[in-house]
This record gives C-alpha cells, structure tokens and sequence, in this order.
C-alpha cells in the first residue's frame, strides 16, 4: 500500500494513461486538492483514492476520508440518470471492465470498480443499496464491502443505501471503517442480577 505524493503522482500517471480506454473517471482532481505530508498521521494518509460520483465529494464518508489524509485523483463514472444500465457513462461513451472490454464493470459503482481493478488507485468509494458496491466488485474482480446499515452515516433518508468502498487489498478495510464509522457508544454498565437471600429460623 503505497502513500505519499509519490504515490498520487503515480495514480494520476496511470489514470491519464489508462482514461482513454477504460473512461472510469468523469473529473480528474489535480490541482484543487492538497497531498498531505508526513505531519498527517495514520495509514490513510497520502493514499490515493477515486470518488464516486461527481457529488460524492460532499458525502460524510468522503469527507471523513478526507480528513484523514486520503487524496482524491478524480470523480468515478456512473450510470446515466433514468436508465438501469450497468455500467458507468462518460462524455466518451461506456466504462469498460479492465478484463474485457466487451463485458459490463457492473453498476452503479461501475467507475470505481474499473478504476480500482486497473489499479489506478487501491480503494475507492462506493454506495450499495442493492448490490451497487458488491456486484461491480465481483465483475471486476476486486473487494465490495457494504456495512450494516447505521454503521456508516448515510445521505439517503430511506436508509437503503449506505456509503461502500473497494480495494484490492483487504488491508485497507479496516482503516476504512475505522475513519468513515459512526462513534460508537460506551457501553452501558450492566447490572448485577438482584439475588433473592431466604433465612429460617429452625430453632
């Protein structure tokens, strides 16, 4: 898992190299976003990711990502508005799956799945409501997570989808969560159950 400008500037090499073909970014962010240096800690800092969607920038979860260190290189395709295709749509035509060209990434993560399998960058987010993050993962042949819902907060007041990502390294998961999860409540003291006490007086 490599982080640090060096490792943004190589995710932004392969983007530009591979986004004629693979069209898995609809916006590439360069010059708007700053890459943390070392004083940033934790494992998310300097590590390059894409985003889904040209909003997904607001989100709470890409947000919280954000603040711990992550660099986004670019807004990941989507489908087009009022179709049910499965595959993401540029301004150049459909995201292709980096395995063959003439199968599906899968949607509506279809952007992030492609940009993640051709490795342009190790994680990228996601939302899943019904199979959005999981079923592009398996297309592409990388790893959907799609936690409970109510771990992560959610923009969508249905509480159907709820914010997702997908990497290549498994790795990466846990330091996902631990940045975009709701605090977790202390638990409460649990108390002792009440012992009934008999006496008799036998004498």
């Amino acid at each position: 898992m490599s982080t640090g400008p060096g490792a943004v500037a190589v995710a932004r090499d392969r983007r530009d190299r591979t986004e004629p073909w693979l069209r898995a970014f609809l916006r590439h962010d360069d010059h708007d976003v700053p890459v943390p240096g070392p004083a940033v800690p934790g494992p998310l800092a300097g590590l390059p990711i894409a985003v889904k969607g040209l909003h997904g920038h607001r989100t709470p979860a890409v947000r919280a990502l954000l603040a711990a260190g992550a660099v986004p290189i670019g807004a990941t395709s989507v489908p087009r508005p009022g179709g049910h295709q499965t595959w993401g749509w540029t301004d150049r035509g459909p995201t292709r799956n980096p395995w063959r060209a003439d199968r599906s990434p899968g949607g509506s993560s279809a952007g992030s799945a492609a940009a993640v399998a051709a490795g342009v960058v190790g994680m990228a987010t996601g939302s899943d409501g019904a199979g959005s993050v999981r079923i592009p993962a398996a297309w592409c042949g990388v790893l959907g997570y799609k936690p409970t819902a109510g771990l992560v907060p959610s923009a969508d007041p249905r509480g159907l989808a709820v914010p997702g990502v997908l990497v290549r390294d498994p790795a990466l998961l846990r330091p996902w969560l631990d940045a975009v999860a709701r605090p977790r409540r202390p638990a409460r003291p649990v108390a002792a159950p009440a012992t009934a006490v008999w006496s008799a007086d036998l004498g």
